[in-house]
């Protein structure tokens, strides 16, 4: 059984690429062909991995006849010509089932190891928001009938009012603002016990991302930043954001925090952290290429 695993991947091959979107997975199972697939298949955040040789693999079923009962699966694309499907399954479903391989087992997508490769990240983030959003358009917002998949396009359709949806990124920049060694790190009520983060916040309409950055710092601690550099991003599919990463220096005022938004905050030299989020996160990468610079 051939599986992907994290050191199969290199940057240059791994590009989901388009398929004939006449073979999507728009109706029915009946099109999905006999040759294997590799199958991104979760139960809630969760996904479905195969140990082989003490290494977290991700498995490649021909098909999926051992699941009595799913959601219709969604096509992907392709990785290194083999076709690439995502699938949600329910608990109940899971006690049922069977599963044809050995050493299978679901797997919290964010504590993962495997997933600390970048371009099987990005896969997995693909499949699990294209389910997230598959979900929340079944109806057409417009005129409120059954939205279909769209025979030509990555995309539903209304062929009552002729309305076309694509799938949504919700975008939020993360600031990471720094005076001399120090970081400003702020923890929300819903953290769990003692981590620390850098600041975050959703983009708004008609915002561009610096002005988002400016005003989410200014509204969480009440501080003004200046030199904004942008450091990179992350697709964090929970449900369907995109992370945008900015380095900033701190400017002027005193933490003020929003007693809505933060619990916490303060400044912390880099030899003396909190704890902080997990090496997956794209809050992480930042605070540890700080650190690595000081």
């Amino acid at each position: 059984m051939r599986v992907i695993s994290t050191k199969k991947f290199h940057k240059e091959a791994l590009v989901l690429s388009t398929l004939k979107h006449s073979e999507n997975c728009s109706d029915s199972n009946d099109h999905i062909a006999a040759a294997p697939a590799f199958w991104f298949i979760f139960k809630q955040d969760d996904m479905l991995l195969q140990t082989i040789d003490h290494q977290l693999c991700l498995p490649k079923f021909t098909n999926l006849f051992f699941i009595s009962s799913a959601q219709t699966p969604l096509y992907l694309g392709t990785y290194e010509e083999t076709p690439c499907y995502a699938l949600e399954i329910h608990e109940k479903i899971h006690r049922e089932i069977n599963w044809p391989l050995k050493n299978i087992a679901f797997h919290a997508l964010k504590l993962t190891s495997i997933f600390q490769n970048e371009l099987l990240w990005c896969m997995a983030s693909r499949a699990k928001q294209r389910l997230f959003w598959d979900k929340m358009s079944q109806f057409c917002g417009y005129c409120g009938n059954p939205m279909i998949h769209h025979k030509k396009e990555p995309a539903k359709w209304c062929n009552h009012c002729n309305k076309m949806l694509f799938p949504r990124i919700s975008p939020a920049v993360l600031v990471l603002v720094h005076k001399n060694n120090q970081i400003l790190m702020a923890r929300s009520h819903h953290f769990p016990d003692g981590i620390y983060s850098i600041l975050a916040g959703f983009v708004e309409q008609g915002e561009t991302l610096e002005q988002t950055a400016h005003r989410e710092v200014y509204e969480e601690v009440g501080i003004t930043i200046k030199n904004l550099q942008y450091f990179g991003s992350q697709p964090w599919p929970f449900p369907d954001n995109l992370m945008i990463g900015f380095f900033a220096e701190y400017e002027a005022g005193e933490i003020d925090r929003d007693p809505i938004e933060i619990e916490d905050a303060a400044w912390f030299s880099v030899d003396n952290l909190p704890s902080f989020p997990n090496p997956l996160s794209l809050s992480r990468r930042m605070i540890d290429a700080f650190v690595a610079n000081q």
